[in-house]
């Protein structure tokens, strides 16, 4: 994570650990008796307390649970580090510090494991996401058996030079408020050199918001010019 960390130009020079005690990890109770329960002899677990964003290590050493707090360091001018707790960082930095646990995992040669990423381009640049997504691609193989499925509202992300027709696929809801699912595949006249945004962003391949257009910021407009 340290090495990628410094590739996605994050400015984190590289993650650290401070042990604290593990009764004082701000968790429910009943999250903590299950951990006790749970957490076997050189067994690993990454926790987050959703309140305050802090990121934390469970590990279970000589039969004892330890607890350790992620922090994020940075350089100073004088070439000196300076330590932020992780909720400190910028989303997108704490969201790339989430989600590559499990771009390492899924390109990891023996990897048989299926991830599903929600809003995968939340807080994050274009190019960030698709670069996490280019480095997936590349481990795949005809031997790998790893999968990963995604959403986005990223358009850019569209793009038939990064995935297949059959490989991306859009949701559109009917009349009834239903959703539904279509594969790109599905249209014949959608070559592998065409611009496959543009088409989708005219609307010709659905899956569009169907927005309605209305004077009402127009006339809130004119009436506050009046009253000024």
């Amino acid at each position: 994570m340290n090495e990628m960390l410094q590739q996605f130009d994050t400015g984190i020079v590289h993650l650290g650990c401070e042990e604290v005690p593990f009764q004082n990890i701000p968790l429910p109770e009943s999250l903590k008796t299950r951990l006790q329960e749970d957490v076997k002899e050189g067994m690993t677990v990454r926790l987050m307390n959703e309140p305050t964003h802090e990121r934390c290590v469970v590990t279970r050493k000589n039969e004892e649970l330890k607890a350790m707090k992620l922090m994020a360091y940075h350089a100073k001018a004088d070439g000196s580090e300076t330590k932020f707790e992780i909720n400190q960082e910028s989303d997108g930095s704490q969201r790339m510090i989430d989600l590559l646990p499990a771009f390492l995992e899924l390109s990891a040669k023996i990897s048989k494991k299926v991830y599903v990423i929600d809003e995968i381009d939340r807080s994050l640049h274009t190019l960030l996401t698709r670069r996490l997504i280019e480095i997936y691609l590349a481990n795949c193989s005809t031997k790998t058996r790893s999968q990963l499925l995604l959403t986005s509202h990223d358009v850019l992300l569209m793009d038939q030079k990064l995935l297949r027709r059959d490989e991306m696929w859009v949701t559109e809801r009917d009349a009834t408020g239903a959703s539904k699912l279509f594969s790109f595949s599905e249209y014949k006249d959608v070559r592998y050199d065409k611009d496959i945004r543009k088409s989708y962003l005219q609307g010709r391949l659905g899956g569009i918001p169907r927005i309605l257009l209305g004077d009402a910021l127009i006339s809130r407009s004119t009436t506050e010019e009046g009253e000024d």
